[in-house]
């Protein structure tokens, strides 16, 4: 019998971003470093744990909405309400490219693997892909399937995982040329993939986590406790996927250990009355959160990882 995982968590740093309030904070691709983006319409890369402000990108008219840093930490993709996404130069701080790229507000984009094409998912119910290289003004690929607004992007390999408010986790097989679609019932507003990219991590609006199985849809395991009913909560997994985090509108991050389904730790943050936005380290036992406009650092500490390594 699998014995249940016990976290404690403990804070290494506080950023105070001063970027109005934080749409999104995001690791980047070895977790050094961090992206914040801003109510203010800045994005700002740091140093989390010094802490340390390393630069300020500005270039969006409104508030920037998502980021991500590049597989090579050399560029940065960002979009917001504004309708743009704008690529730009890590070290100089300047743009590269800014597309025009949808109709309404984008709520997430990303890189995939090699960094070589862009998604953004926006508000008016569509995905779209773009080829770094190319000065093209139109996507090479538009993903329209969607009946409300795309929330959420995960890219893994060949295959695009896209969740929608309309209740849909789509997964596009672009090799293949097929589209998968899996009911969750209710608005999905953030999606995780596992590290093996198996399985699906879907933060719902009625204030459910589920874990899906990738390739079938079947749910194996449903997470509560939290509340997540007006804002957009982030989830993700934690400590070699063996632990769910997700934020939540009553001042706390949730850890629920994954095959139990039993909550492991309730991270209060006094201060704060949603947490929404949240990133886990790529290798550390590590998570930023983000509440209004604070970012912070947090370790967590697993007591049966620890007694493992004595053993061995």
């Amino acid at each position: 019998m699998t014995s249940p995982v016990k976290i404690k968590s403990n804070k290494i740093q506080t950023l105070a971003c001063q970027q109005g309030g934080i749409r999104a904070v995001r690791f980047n691709v070895d977790g050094e470093y961090c992206l914040t983006c801003g109510g203010d319409k800045t994005l700002k890369l740091w140093n989390p744990r010094k802490p340390l402000l390393l630069k300020t990108y500005i270039g969006h008219r409104y508030d920037v909405k998502d980021a991500r840093g590049s597989h090579d930490s050399s560029n940065i993709v960002s979009a917001g309400s504004d309708k743009c996404v704008i690529i730009w130069d890590v070290a100089t701080g300047q743009p590269l490219r800014n597309i025009q790229a949808h109709l309404a507000d984008i709520n997430c984009v990303t890189f995939n693997d090699n960094s070589s094409v862009i998604f953004s998912g926006s508000l008016d119910c569509s995905a779209k892909a773009w080829d770094c290289k190319s000065r093209s003004r139109d996507p090479i690929q538009v993903f329209c399937e969607a009946k409300d607004s795309v929330s959420s992007i995960a890219v893994a390999s060949h295959e695009i995982t896209i969740a929608s408010l309309d209740g849909k986790v789509r997964r596009y097989d672009l090799r293949k040329g097929q589209m998968f679609s899996d009911d969750a019932i209710e608005m999905v507003n953030h999606i995780s993939l596992t590290r093996d990219s198996q399985c699906t991590l879907i933060s719902c609006a009625n204030g459910l986590i589920k874990l899906l199985d990738k390739s079938t849809g079947e749910v194996l395991s449903e997470y509560r406790g939290h509340k997540s009913r007006k804002y957009r909560i982030e989830c993700g997994l934690a400590i070699n996927d063996s632990v769910i985090i997700s934020g939540s509108e009553d001042s706390n991050v949730y850890c629920w250990d994954l095959m139990k389904g039993d909550v492991v730790e309730k991270i209060h943050l006094p201060m704060h009355r949603v947490v929404h936005s949240l990133s886990c380290h790529p290798s550390k036992n590590e998570i930023l959160t983000a509440a209004e406009g604070n970012v912070y650092l947090w370790e967590l500490d697993s007591t049966e990882e620890k007694k493992g390594e004595e053993e061995a």
